[in-house]
């Protein structure tokens, strides 16, 4: 190839890979050949996506070109290729093709490198065989170090009249890498608003005569603001009213011996902590505050109600927490369901959250039906004035098994005059900012648009490869099923009626190591980090080693339980985090009063929504000292970095029947996260007679997976 085709070649990769891919990140639902080269070919067929090197023109190709860019004058075809690794050049890889009379073709390599901007994918250009002229269609295929690709089909001289596609031959298409992007920031809040925002809360907290802490977060739950007036409580105590008792905590470190029930923090992390809930809890289709997480989250659903399960998002306080290697920043305290925050909007966007903090209590409300008015929520509702959700997307108008979500329990904030922010009663904490750089860039995966943190796309492939670990391609075609399936499953958490589903899609090796992440455009933040702890929990309750790492860990009580109830946590069932979940309530089965706690559980008389069992117990030496001013993920067994989750939307990964990874799905109603889930495990599911429905445990069938009816749009 002359120095000049060369240069010309790499100047239109750059302009035109992403218009060619676009065509191919519709994914089929049928499972990629793996553990090889792949050629990528278009969404629904294995024709190639490939160019003419210098014309950019696609299939038919003729032998010769009609640009005179080199003296031979063949055509020089460019391919598309994933899984090729750094070594790969052109001496390393051949080329040959086959036409409809088995007649083959060796076909000369001239180039490889990484494709500009997209280092997931390579670009392959060959030189085309003088007796390929007007062949019809070939298969062509690559070898890389011994290792034989798929092949795909391209037309020469026309197109058809080519061999039948290889047995078991699927299409490959590619995904796209975000853009080179202007810095995004996490919405639109501005430094004067932040500023208004406090202003208007310390207003309505004077004229009440509760002197608070007031916290203002962007939509990533990046602090812009905490000020403390004067006279506000220094600290606050978990009071998770449960059966369980009330610790006396340590005088100096606050913390208490089991769970966190009782323990004492800074009256500034609780604020912030609530004002992050509201942000990450809401979208544009759905605006909830820490009191509608209150709802959803205790032991029963609605709260109070007996024989009803456990609330739908059970576990989800313990996400997003500060030792998370996910989600950055994470809540000081994990989402919160004390009552005292709104999220905050501008014409309809969700921008950002409001917590405020000031009775000393950081608690849920253990009694919806008494309609309780917080001073804390008064303050709220009267902070975010001009900055309120549209009413169709209130937590109060969106209703989930035909029960209406809680909002706020006041509906008339006091008004009092704003005293200008320079003379607040009282002290900044943390300094007034703007909305901060987005965590996330545009990209679109299966042809679905949304957003990915650079740290987890592009897709890679298992860094510890075996004869079944899951490739970059297993996982882009993961992801783009489960995002598809999305797309078209009616939302159960999102207004108006008939939107669909948004949710993060996270998957994970045998090892939690993530292997990708891509959050649906507007899908709720929370997700980001949950959707990660779901498809970590589920690799790890299916491995071979859960009860041998749970025990070293210094958990074996919890192991010797669930042995006990014929659960040997060795591999030898596959479980999802619905099973996983079902296991750990505080009633077996789940919302069956008067019965023993499921294993995984605190007993019912030691329980609160502080004190869960094996979820908090697994982080709460780490959280502890995270909080103290240490570092340390927030647990000491390496595959669960960020924790457990304990509610539906995940399930473990399978190839050849042999435990791979897994998925975990968060953002939308659970049945709809199941859904998904299976929509992204196609080809991936376990072997059905190891799923965890097969499995019985104190005579009662342990669930699987869950789906709403009527679930497509």
């Amino acid at each position: 190839m002359t120095w000049k085709l060369r240069q010309r070649l790499r100047y239109w990769l750059g302009l035109s890979t992403c218009a060619f891919l676009i065509v191919a990140a519709g994914l089929s639902r049928t499972r990629a050949q793996a553990h090889k080269p792949i050629l990528i070919s278009e969404a629904t067929s294995t024709r190639a996506v490939a160019v003419d090197s210098v014309t950019q023109t696609r299939e038919p190709f003729a032998t010769t070109s009609t640009v005179s860019w080199s003296a031979d004058n063949h055509t020089r075809i460019n391919f598309f290729a994933q899984e090729l690794n750094a070594q790969a050049d052109a001496s390393t890889i051949t080329a040959a093709a086959e036409d409809g009379a088995h007649n083959f073709y060796q076909l000369a390599v001239e180039y490889v490198g990484s494709v500009p901007n997209q280092g997931w994918m390579s670009s392959i250009v060959v030189r085309l065989d003088d007796q390929m002229e007007n062949v019809g269609d070939v298969l062509v295929g690559i070898t890389f170090q011994g290792v034989a690709s798929n092949r795909v089909r391209v037309g020469i001289g026309h197109v058809g009249d080519g061999p039948p596609d290889d047995p078991g031959a699927v299409p490959t298409p590619g995904t796209i890498a975000p853009p080179p992007q202007p810095a995004a920031t996490a919405g639109t809040l501005t430094t004067s608003e932040v500023q208004t925002i406090i202003a208007q809360a310390v207003s309505a907290a004077a004229s009440l005569g509760h002197p608070v802490t007031v916290a203002v977060t962007d939509r990533e739950a990046n602090v812009l603001g905490v000020f403390k007036m004067t006279g506000a409580p220094a600290t606050t105590q978990f009071r998770g009213g449960g059966p369980g008792p009330v610790q006396v905590p340590n005088p100096i470190t606050g913390f208490v011996p089991v769970g966190l029930d009782g323990t004492v923090v800074p009256s500034q992390l609780a604020a912030i902590s609530k004002a992050a809930t509201a942000s990450i809890f809401s979208t544009g289709g759905n605006a909830f505050t820490t009191r509608t997480a209150s709802f959803i989250i205790q032991e029963h659903f609605p709260p109070g109600v007996d024989f009803k399960p456990g609330g739908p998002l059970y576990g989800v306080q313990f996400s997003s927490l500060p030792c998370s290697d996910i989600k950055f920043p994470g809540l000081p305290l994990g989402l919160s369901g004390d009552a005292g925050s709104v999220p905050i909007y501008k014409n309809g966007a969700a921008v950002g959250g409001l917590g405020i903090e000031g009775d000393g209590v950081y608690t849920v409300d253990r009694d919806p039906a008494d309609f309780d008015q917080p001073f804390e929520e008064v303050i709220a509702l009267s902070a975010g004035r001009g900055f309120e959700p549209p009413s169709l997307i209130r937590g109060d108008n969106i209703l989930v098994d035909g029960i209406r979500l809680a909002y706020l329990n006041v509906t008339n904030a006091p008004a009092p005059p704003t005293i200008p922010f320079g003379s607040l009663p009282g002290v900044l904490t943390s300094p007034i900012l703007g909305a901060q750089p987005s965590q996330f860039l545009p990209a679109v995966v299966g042809g679905i648009a949304g957003e990915v943190d650079t740290r987890f796309f592009p897709f890679i492939g298992s860094p510890t490869i075996t004869a079944n670990s899951l490739t970059a391609s297993d996982v882009n075609m993961i992801v783009a099923h489960a995002a598809q399936q999305a797309n078209i499953t009616r939302a159960a958490i999102r207004q108006p009626l008939g939107s669909n589903a948004r949710v993060t899609i996270a998957v994970v090796d045998t090892d939690g190591i993530v292997l990708g992440v891509f959050r649906q455009a507007d899908a709720p933040v929370f997700g980001f980090d949950v959707s990660v702890q779901k498809a970590r929990t589920a690799a790890f309750y299916s491995g071979v080693n859960a009860g041998a790492l749970l025990r070293a860990a210094g958990f074996g009580s919890y192991v010797d339980r669930a042995a006990a109830d014929g659960l040997r946590l060795d591999g030898s069932v596959a479980f999802t985090d619905r099973a996983g979940g079902f296991l750990h309530r505080p009633f077996f089965p789940d919302g069956i009063n008067n019965t023993a706690a499921g294993p995984f559980s605190t007993t019912l008389d030691q329980w609160s929504v502080f004190n869960l069992g094996l979820q908090i117990d697994l982080i709460k030496t780490n959280l502890q000292t995270v909080l103290s001013g240490g570092a340390a993920p927030c647990t000491a067994i390496s595959g669960l970095p960020n924790g457990i989750q304990i509610f539906p939307g995940s399930a473990p990964l399978y190839k050849n029947g042999v435990l791979v990874g897994a998925i975990g799905i968060s953002g939308d109603g659970v049945d709809q996260d199941d859904l998904i889930t299976a929509g992204g495990d196609a080809g991936f599911a376990p072997p059905a007679a190891i799923r965890s429905d097969q499995v019985f445990v104190r005579g009662v069938r342990l669930p699987f997976l869950k789906f709403p009816r009527s679930p497509n749009l």
